[in-house]
């Protein structure tokens, strides 16, 4: 008998010793929901809670949309290109004042300037460092690629800087206390000689065709002398221009110009501004006879030119 109880015992389902346990926790379960339900609405607040204050922005702070313009136009770019300038709407590029021009870097030096009434027919002549070259250039002319030139003034030449672009100068050297007013410090390949035939002690004749010939090259006449402003020595206004040196055969001496000649008068106007020395060369190009009164020595002597 009592063999039999120890195998009903043995058949018994192995989970039958937590059935209890199981028994316990949901009646626990139970009581916990009922007592929840019981007291919810004390534990449920009677008011609202407390507003949360909103984040005030840093009112220095730019929205991100500011920055669009650079943005579009790219200015950092790596590829070097700069972009076109910027106009508040209705403002005439045309009108914005542009930087003053300030003293150049590149490597040219200003020799000489002569400033005709017409600022397109100035002349100015730059030596380019480095080439041992000197030449000539009017307004809009290109320099070697390093810049153009915008305007000539008396000893002074602006341009615009093509790598920067922006506005530059260079101005003349002083000789003594004067400047030099056009005229070449390097030696320039004389233009020829024997086109002006001497007839007697300052007279002179030449044909009309070697004339023009000169004429239409100017600017290599104009390197081949240096000329500084004469002023007088009480009110210091411009009384002429000496010719201070010029190249050996050159129009100049042909024409019986002397080294440190002051000429004073063509045709008996005074030569006392950059612009009636320019007009001095269209005079021969336009007159049949020429005048021209230098003071020489301490005296005045007058040279006579036939255009034949």
């Amino acid at each position: 008998m009592a063999a039999d109880n120890k195998k009903q015992k043995k058949k018994r389902p192995a989970f039958e010793k937590w059935l209890s346990y199981l028994l316990f926790v949901f009646i626990g379960y139970v009581l916990a929901d009922l007592l929840i339900l019981s007291y919810r609405d004390l534990m449920l607040p009677n008011q609202t809670p407390p507003a949360h204050p909103k984040k005030v922005l840093n009112e220095n702070l730019v929205a991100r949309g500011a920055y669009n313009t650079l943005i579009s136009r790219n200015i950092f770019s790596s590829e070097g290109i700069i972009p076109d300038p910027l106009f508040s709407k209705g403002q005439d590029p045309n009108k914005i004042k542009e930087a003053e021009p300030v003293p150049s870097q590149l490597p040219l030096t200003l020799i000489g300037t002569l400033v005709h009434s017409n600022p397109d027919k100035s002349i100015a002549a730059i030596e380019i460092k480095g080439k041992n070259q000197v030449l000539s250039y009017t307004p809009k002319r290109n320099i070697e690629n390093l810049a153009t030139v915008v305007k000539i003034e008396r000893q002074k030449v602006i341009f615009r800087n093509l790598n920067t672009n922006a506005l530059e100068f260079i101005e003349m050297k002083s000789i003594g206390s004067n400047k030099v007013a056009f005229g070449a410090s390097a030696p320039v390949a004389p233009t020829g000689g024997g086109d002006v035939k001497s007839l007697g002690e300052n007279k002179f004749a030449i044909k009309r065709s070697d004339l023009q010939k000169y004429l239409n090259d100017l600017s290599s006449i104009l390197m081949q002398a240096r000329a500084i402003p004469a002023r007088d020595k009480v009110t210091g206004e411009v009384i002429g221009y000496r010719i201070v040196d010029f190249q050996p055969n050159s129009i100049f001496g042909q024409l019986g110009i002397q080294r440190m000649d002051l000429i004073k008068t063509v045709n008996g106007e005074s030569v006392d501004t950059p612009q009636k020395a320019m007009e001095l060369f269209n005079m021969f190009k336009n007159s049949n006879q020429i005048k021209m009164t230098v003071e020489r020595g301490g005296r005045l002597e007058t040279l006579d030119y036939s255009i034949q």
